[in-house]
């Protein structure tokens, strides 16, 4: 089959979502085309048999105060169906994408199957002037998905999209994402807890709280190290709010990385404090690799962590109960080692490579072979 995937080529987990997808239908035998502004960061490095980058021309022009991105989009959707005959697109974001996609659907006829994402609900949720047009364009979509039961109830509410809404999980690659060796669990056993965080630093991830945690946790005990991983507009608030707090010896801001499997490898406990999340990708990943994650109560994470089972929930904007959780696995090898098992267990049954890319191969073939 030959493919179109439509996103933005961002470090998010839309865009590494969308581009780890593509990669694996490619292995699979399918013919993947993107079509984006520019190459997505995990094809920048490396060429990928059956993959394809198409980059999206946009001219300024003098008349306009905005480029119009959504009918340059539309335009070089169209042209790459034309051209390599591709059998659907599937589009990552609704916002313009699922737009233009139905643009380049008039011009040819194409399928478009849409994958809703956190960002899209939010935004469609308070703000109307992308609604209206947002909303036909999922309506006339042949297929709309979302990662979480979460985000589908929210969009079926705030979007007042009455239309079916497929549940397609996120998925990781349990073969990268994998536990640490031996030697390298031995020298975490033997140094400090390593607790870390990774995200993009908006406001939305509430990074400052994980590190007014980290101020209780230190009157407890000098054994814990803190590793916030990534970049983004909260950065600066950060780094001065360890400095006020004199954690400087304790918290180390490393910017954004692209070793993440080898990161993971070396931390004993993964915190995400988000105030809202649909279906974290980073979560899944320190999961993928047996490590002990902590997480908040929030949007579709009770989909993922089975509280006390597969990881810790916490509520969200609560840094002294968030803290009170470190302790607790900072103390207890046996419950970090239990709850990192019963994590790795729970991606290999539900959010494995193999299965979630299967549930899309078939919604394509339900799709694409219909016409």
């Amino acid at each position: 089959m030959k493919l179109g995937i439509s996103c933005y080529p961002t470090v998010g987990g839309s865009g590494i979502l969308a581009t780890r997808l593509g990669i694996a239908l490619a292995r699979g035998g399918h013919e993947v085309h993107f079509i984006t502004y520019e190459t997505p960061f995990l094809l920048q490095d490396r060429d990928y048999k059956n993959v394809y980058v198409h980059l999206v021309d946009v001219v300024e022009y003098p008349l306009f105060n905005y480029v119009p991105y959504t009918v340059a989009l539309g335009s070089r959707m169209t042209e790459v169906v034309k051209e390599a005959g591709l059998d659907l697109l599937h589009i990552h974001y609704a916002i313009p994408q699922s737009t233009s996609a139905f643009l380049a659907k008039k011009a040819t006829d194409v399928p478009y199957i849409v994958t809703l994402h956190g960002s899209d609900v939010s935004i469609l949720g308070i703000d109307a002037a992308y609604l209206n047009v947002t909303r036909l364009s999922l309506k006339e979509a042949d297929k709309v998905t979302a990662t979480s039961n979460f985000l589908i109830d929210r969009a079926k509410k705030q979007m007042k999209l009455q239309r079916e809404i497929v549940k397609v999980p996120n998925f990781v690659d349990s073969n990268l994402f994998s536990p640490s060796k031996k030697g390298e669990s031995e020298e975490r056993m033997e140094g400090p807890t390593v607790i870390t965080h990774i995200s993009n630093f908006r406001p939305v991830k509430r990074v400052r709280d994980l590190v007014h945690a980290m101020k209780i946790v230190v009157k407890k005990t000098e054994d814990c190290k803190l590793i916030l991983v990534g970049d983004g507009p909260e950065r600066p608030a950060v780094a001065s709010l360890i400095g006020k707090l004199k954690l400087r010896d304790k918290a180390t801001l490393t910017g954004f990385r692209r070793d993440i499997p080898k990161i993971l490898h070396h931390s004993d406990i993964l915190v995400i404090p988000s105030e809202m999340e649909s279906a974290p990708l980073t979560l899944l990943e320190g999961m993928s690799c047996g490590v002990p994650v902590i997480a908040t109560k929030v949007g579709g994470i009770p989909e993922i962590v089975e509280d006390g089972v597969s990881g810790l929930l916490v509520a969200p904007g609560k840094p002294k109960q968030m803290a009170e959780k470190i302790l607790a696995l900072h103390e207890n090898s046996a419950l970090r080692e239990k709850l990192g098992i019963a994590g790795r267990k729970t991606v290999l049954e539900k959010f494995s490579r193999n299965r979630v890319v299967s549930l899309y191969e078939d919604l394509y073939e339900s799709v694409a072979f219909k016409r």
